[in-house]
């Protein structure tokens, strides 16, 4: 917690680091803590700044996500990266992070669509991956990657993956599952319902 409210105060100092307009920038004992985020960029250590930032976005921090999508937009404190630029902003988007949903639209305009089409199959084998190690936060997500807005929709994913963070205790998804469900056919939702049901059996089964 003490990492991310550090970049949380950071947040002004990275906004005016990274001013540049996104769509313009194409051409036994604990161990002490490291310096604060705001204490890389006050002393110029931008290398610093970039890996404490992944380290959260790893940690799957949304905030972290969207900044460290701008690290690698700029170049900033690692070298110009399209490619995890838009996985990064991608993740923080699905997440709910309106900055980031903005700032990937305006990526949308200048990067290939294949690049975008492997950054969300990138984004989307990671969360279910975790899923599968036990971590149900990205259930949601991965639910909302497959909806329209997002680009590459799959409809009964959609209602496949929001099936199972209902079925955990994510009361969030019971209103984007139902409305997904509305769009379906009985024949597809007695299909994805079946999907849900093994995956958990699987997956949740082999936790408990």
């Amino acid at each position: 917690m003490r990492f991310f409210r550090s970049f949380l105060i950071a947040t002004t100092a990275i906004g005016a680091l990274l001013a540049v307009p996104v769509a313009a920038s194409m051409a036994s004992e604990t161990p002490p803590a490291p310096p604060a985020l705001g204490d890389y960029l006050r002393s110029g250590d931008l290398n610093g700044a970039f890996n404490n930032t992944l380290e959260l976005a790893e940690a799957n921090e949304r905030d972290a996500q969207f900044n460290l999508a701008l690290f690698y937009w700029h170049g900033v404190g690692a070298p110009q990266n399209y490619d995890e630029a838009i996985r990064w902003c991608t993740m923080a988007a699905i997440r709910g992070h309106k900055k980031a949903v903005a700032a990937r639209k305006a990526m949308l305009g200048v990067i290939d669509p294949q690049i975008v089409k492997k950054a969300m199959e990138t984004v989307r084998s990671r969360l279910i991956k975790e899923a599968e190690l036990g971590d149900d936060t990205g259930l949601t997500p991965l639910s909302t990657s497959f909806l329209p807005s997002f680009g590459f929709p799959n409809e009964a994913d959609a209602y496949v993956w929001a099936s199972i963070a209902v079925s955990t205790g994510k009361t969030d998804a019971r209103r984007q599952r139902d409305a997904i469900m509305a769009n379906m056919k009985q024949a597809d939702i007695i299909k994805a319902q079946q999907r849900a049901n093994d995956w958990f059996k699987r997956w949740r089964k082999a936790q408990s």
